[in-house]
C-alpha cells in the first residue's frame, strides 16, 4: 500500500508540472538575424513593341496657314567667328492678318511691256508679330515673263531674318535686305521658273551672293533656294 501511495503522489507530481506550463512556455525562441539577400536573377526578355499610335489631327489654322505652298533656303559661309557653316531650312507659314502683302500677285501693263510683281513672304513657325518674327520674303518685278524680253525690274529684293545655330550649341542672327541692283550683291539667277496663269502657282529656283560688308555674318554669304507657291489675285473692280 505503501509503494502504491507513492506510485499515485509521482504520477501526480508528473501531472502537476505539465498542466503549469504556460502557452508561451510551448513557443520557440526569438527570431534569429536576417540572412544576406540573395543574386539577383537574369533579366527577362524584352516584350514585343506596342503598335504606333494614330496621328493627331492638325492644329486649328494650320492647314489654313500653310495651304499657299513654301519657299526653301539654304544658306552657305562663314560665321562671325571664323567658322564655316551650311544651313537649311523650310518657310512655310504664311501670315494670314496681311496676307495681300504676304501672298500675292500683280499684273501691270506699261505700252508693250507687261510686269508681274511677286510678293512672297514665309515665316519658319505659325507667324506671331510679338513671339515669331523668323521669316523669309521674297519681291521679284518681272518685266516681259516669258519673252525674249525678260528682265528683272528693281527694286526687285530678298529679306531674311533668322538665326544660324551651330552644332555646338553657337548661333548668330542674320537681318538683312539684299536688293538685287545694289553694291555687293552678285551672281543673282533665277532658273526653272514656271508661272500658271490659272491656278497662280509659281516655281522657280534663285541663288545670289552677298558680300562681307552686306550681310550679318560678316563674310560672303550664298543665297539659294527654291519657291513652291500659290499666289493671290486682288480682284479689280
Amino acid at each position: 500500500m505503501k509503494t502504491m501511495r507513492l506510485l499515485s503522489m509521482g504520477l501526480l507530481a508528473v501531472c502537476l508540472s505539465v498542466t503549469s506550463c504556460s502557452p508561451e512556455d510551448g513557443k520557440d525562441g526569438l527570431p534569429g538575424p536576417q540572412g544576406e539577400q540573395g543574386p539577383q536573377g537574369p533579366q527577362g526578355e524584352q516584350g514585343p513593341q506596342g503598335e504606333a499610335g494614330q496621328d493627331g489631327d492638325n492644329g486649328e489654322g494650320f492647314d489654313e496657314l500653310t495651304q499657299y505652298g513654301h519657299i526653301n533656303v539654304s544658306l552657305q559661309g562663314t560665321r562671325p567667328d571664323g567658322e564655316a557653316f551650311e544651313d537649311s531650312n523650310t518657310f512655310r507659314f504664311v501670315g494670314i492678318e496681311n496676307i495681300a502683302g504676304h501672298n500675292s500677285i500683280t499684273f501691270s501693263q506699261e505700252g508693250d511691256n507687261t510686269y508681274h510683281e511677286f510678293r512672297i513672304r514665309r515665316f519658319l513657325s505659325t507667324p506671331d508679330q510679338n513671339v515669331n518674327e523668323t521669316f523669309f520674303r521674297f519681291y521679284l518685278n518681272i518685266e516681259n515673263l516669258g519673252t525674249d524680253d525678260e528682265i528683272i525690274i528693281q527694286p526687285s529684293n530678298a529679306q531674311l531674318y533668322y538665326s544660324v545655330i551651330g552644332e555646338d550649341n553657337k548661333f548668330f542672327v542674320i537681318d538683312d535686305l539684299w536688293t538685287f541692283d545694289q553694291p555687293g550683291i552678285s551672281d543673282l539667277e533665277y532658273t526653272d521658273l514656271v508661272w500658271d496663269e490659272t491656278t497662280n502657282h509659281l516655281t522657280l529656283s534663285f541663288s545670289f551672293t552677298v558680300d562681307a560688308l552686306f550681310n550679318d555674318s560678316g563674310h560672303e554669304l550664298t543665297v539659294s533656294g527654291d519657291v513652291d507657291v500659290f499666289l493671290l489675285e486682288q480682284i479689280q473692280p
